[in-house]
């Protein structure tokens, strides 16, 4: 038996659009969507779907506006209405009384009222005031009430079991709210993803890269996306073991040259066990034919520079998604020792990466290489070492456990490394054999 799981990738940030238009990409229909949607009291709005670009990446384009959609094939629309009624809908108590009023399907009214009620604890919480007291600003807007409510309606249109995500990219500087100028992130957004994994994209989109302020990315998560992922999400870590079924990115409304604005979903469908899932494909990496993908390197010479910062360098590269770094000593002229760093990437990662290593190692100048990557087939599989999660790569001429998955598991149960890490390869064994 199989179930379909919604496995969530933030690694660029989140917003209420971005995850309503991710679910839209992976096949929710619009349709019915606002087919509950309009079942709210709200003022006039619109939708309207588009695709997108986001540094060179498509991706579906869900947007939200007072009013329109009159003779727009693509919009859907309600009656409009003075503004100023939304005021009313603003208190936390009178949003959830339109969300229980509202002709909603069970599931999609639990989920959207447990995200508004989250967020009203955590603003009742940042202000120190009583849950009832709680009056929402930007999340009480139409944009914000049709991002939420439709992104559970999408949600539940899927059918999914559960929900997992990576970890979530957080920005830096500050933003503009209605309590004024607030740090990145907003005091809520933070409180909001307590427990989540987060990960630093800093200045121009660079993990941990520090320089003018005012260069600062800003605002990548909103109090919307961390809400509804803070709600949305059974658990944090990689993408389960599974058939690969659908993938679809959602872009936000920003287009920074840095990094593509987009949350991407991927469905998969797993083995109901919750053990193991094994998969296969026309490709599906049991000696079979490998793929050959063009790849971006990017090399620098440095001689000036600790064994330290080279690896966290190198760290702080594959953070933000290279497909691999690595450092080797060379001789540089008048004799003196350096080394030379390597970093393998997609090609719309390069820009940026070849930034971020400038940045951290001070060097005054990289080569750029254009370069075919061989790749055999290979699949990730999950096994549970005493209800602790170790993923297992498997390739064409073996399996390996993911080395950060082994330590933390053996650091819980207090065993050797070594131990935990056959005790995984012997789980994976047995349900291979299981399955063969």
């Amino acid at each position: 038996m199989t179930e379909r799981h919604l496995w969530l990738d933030p690694s660029f940030g989140a917003s209420g659009d971005m995850l309503l238009g991710t679910l839209i990409g992976l096949g929710a229909p619009l349709p019915d969507v606002v087919r509950q949607l309009e079942s709210l009291d709200i003022p006039g709005w619109s939708l309207r779907e588009s695709t997108v670009t986001r540094c060179s990446l498509t991706a579906t384009r869900v947007e939200v506006a007072d009013g329109g959609g009159h003779g727009d094939p693509n919009g859907h629309h309600r009656h409009p209405h003075h503004h100023d009624e939304l005021h009313r809908h603003r208190a936390w108590s009178s949003i959830d009384r339109l969300l229980a009023d509202a002709q909603l399907v069970p599931a999609v009214s639990t989920g959207a009222r447990a995200t508004f009620r989250r967020l009203a604890e955590v603003e009742a919480d940042i202000h120190g005031v009583d849950i009832d007291q709680v009056h929402f600003h930007e999340v009480g807007a139409v944009d914000a009430i049709v991002d939420i409510v439709g992104t559970w309606i999408a949600l539940d249109l899927l059918d999914v079991s559960s929900v997992s995500a990576g970890p979530i990219g957080m920005g830096s500087g500050t933003v503009t709210a209605a309590h004024g100028e607030l740090p990145v992130p907003a005091p809520a957004t933070a409180a909001l993803l307590l427990g989540a994994p987060v990960r630093s994209l800093g200045v121009h989109g660079h993990p941990g890269v520090h320089g003018d302020p005012g260069n600062d990315l800003g605002e990548t998560v909103t109090p919307t996306g961390a809400g509804l992922l803070s709600t949305m999400v059974d658990g944090w870590g990689p993408m389960p073991s599974g058939v690969l079924r659908a993938t679809a990115r959602g872009a936000g409304g920003r287009d920074p040259a840095d990094h593509p604005n987009v949350l991407s979903g991927y469905l998969v469908e797993a083995l109901s066990d919750g053990k193991i899932g094994v998969g296969t494909t026309d490709n599906d990496n049991r000696g079979r034919t490998a793929r050959t993908v063009t790849s971006t390197l990017i090399q620098t010479n440095v001689d000036d520079v600790s064994g330290e910062i080279v690896a966290y360098t190198i760290d702080r590269c594959l953070q933000f998604g290279a497909d691999d770094a690595w450092a080797r000593p060379i001789v540089m002229k008048k004799g003196r020792p350096g080394v030379e760093l390597h970093v393998l990437c997609r090609p719309e990662l390069a820009e940026s990466l070849r930034r971020l290593v400038l940045a951290e190692t001070g060097s005054l100048g990289s080569r750029t290489l254009s370069v075919t990557k061989h790749e055999l087939p290979r699949r990730f599989e999950t096994v549970m070492v005493d209800d602790h999660a170790i993923s297992i790569k498997v390739g064409p001429h073996g399996a390996k456990p993911e080395f950060d998955d082994v330590v933390a598991a053996a650091r819980a149960l207090e065993l050797p490394v070594r131990e935990v890490a056959r005790l995984a390869l012997d789980l994976f064994h047995e349900a291979e054999t299981g399955h063969d």
